[in-house]
């Protein structure tokens, strides 16, 4: 499955038809196709990578939990209000989402809301779903999103309201996504971590390869069970810590880094989409780069996987040969999302960072704010 659109009506502060592509918009060329696109059919590319950038409280956040949303009920046909507690802000959101599966394109509408009456659980109403076969013509025609020609599934609608009716097509739930966000950092389970080398090859040395580049002195981690682990250094020493213990020996940008690297493999290795919150956060631009270069690369990504990030790092902007998988963030009492390319006409082999800077996105901080703030601490 591979999402091609995601509109949203009344999600957190967003304003109507909050919407996230992850399709070309532009003309597109050889070097597209071999760094910026996953191919899902013939013909049919979407993004390996999506940035998303915007000033504080402009609603960066906001764009990655609609995702985090969205694959949740994909990989889980329902929705987990505690790691959705914003779904608690509004009496509903209303999703249109389209996308690629198995040779169809399908649209899948629904209304997601909390029912005081089923002991506060997220359930699903009006829910509909259309389906059309693919053929490559209809990218030159542009006739993907031409629902009119969409026929209706049949769904099964004999299931519990907290349920999607997307299970009739998938039938078993399968991991599609991974949300890597503030709150993830905040509670990171090791446990969970080194579940993720399990499921890859015994052989690997993924572990010890990600261990060097945050802590050179560190050889490898094993996990003996839930709560004990055994370090390596690189002067050969050898200590067994607990759960507890592993995270005081452990730096915080080690830790996080861990975290992050490690989901990046795990969606590499089984093309999974991997959204990040900030990717910066305690993060050399060194590494950052590399990590969405990663993506990029078909001789890593093997299997199309996607990145999708938010950021401060305007100059990360500058990886990308295309603006149209590049969104900015706005506040103006309601959150927008504009793609550059529709929004913001501008030649793709001009910095983007320099364009950023001098404001070509209105993204600045506000100037007279700091300044007012400076007077403030002159008194």
């Amino acid at each position: 499955m591979h999402l091609l659109k995601v509109v949203a009506n009344n999600f957190k502060t967003c304003d109507k038809d909050f919407t996230i592509s992850f399709m070309p918009l532009a003309n597109s060329n050889k070097d597209d196709i071999e760094y910026e696109f996953i191919e899902i059919a013939e013909d049919l590319h979407v993004f390996s990578t999506v940035g998303i950038v915007g000033k504080n409280a402009s609603g960066k956040t906001s764009a990655t939990d609609l995702l985090a949303l969205v694959y949740d009920i994909f990989s889980y046909f329902r929705v987990n209000l505690l790691k959705n507690k914003f779904i608690l802000w509004n009496k509903k959101v209303n999703l249109d989402i389209t996308f690629y599966h198995n040779d169809f394109l399908y649209r899948y509408v629904t209304d997601v809301l909390v029912d005081d009456m089923v002991g506060k659980n997220i359930v699903f109403k009006n829910q509909k779903l259309f389906k059309r076969k693919y053929y490559k013509t209809y990218v030159k025609e542009k006739s993907l999103f031409d629902y009119e020609k969409y026929e209706k599934v049949d769904a099964n609608l004999n299931i519990p309201p907290d349920t999607s009716i997307l299970y009739s097509i998938f039938e078993k739930m399968d991991l599609f996504a991974l949300y890597y966000s503030i709150e993830s950092e905040q509670s990171i389970n090791y446990s969970y971590i080194f579940d993720i080398y399990k499921v890859l090859s015994k052989e690997s040395k993924f572990i010890e390869s990600v261990l060097k580049i945050f802590d050179e002195n560190l050889d490898n981690i094993k996990k003996i069970n839930d709560n004990k682990y055994l370090i390596s250094f690189s002067d050969n020493r050898k200590i067994s810590v607990s759960d507890a213990e592993l995270k005081e020996m452990l730096s915080s940008g080690t830790s996080k880094g861990i975290d992050l690297f490690s989901n990046a493999i795990f969606c590499l290795k089984f093309g999974c989409t991997l959204i990040v919150d900030e990717i910066e956060n305690h993060f050399h631009k060194m590494l950052v780069e590399n990590l969405i270069n990663l993506f990029k690369d078909k001789s890593v990504n093997k299997c199309g996987a996607t990145l999708v990030f938010s950021t401060h790092y305007c100059e990360l902007l500058d990886l990308f040969n295309r603006t149209d998988n590049i969104y900015v963030t706005k506040n103006n009492g309601k959150v927008n999302v504009e793609n550059i390319y529709l929004n913001y006409p501008t030649r793709n082999d001009l910095s983007k960072s320099n364009k950023f800077y001098k404001n070509a996105f209105g993204t600045n901080v506000n100037y007279k704010s700091l300044m007012n703030f400076k007077k403030e601490l002159m008194k």
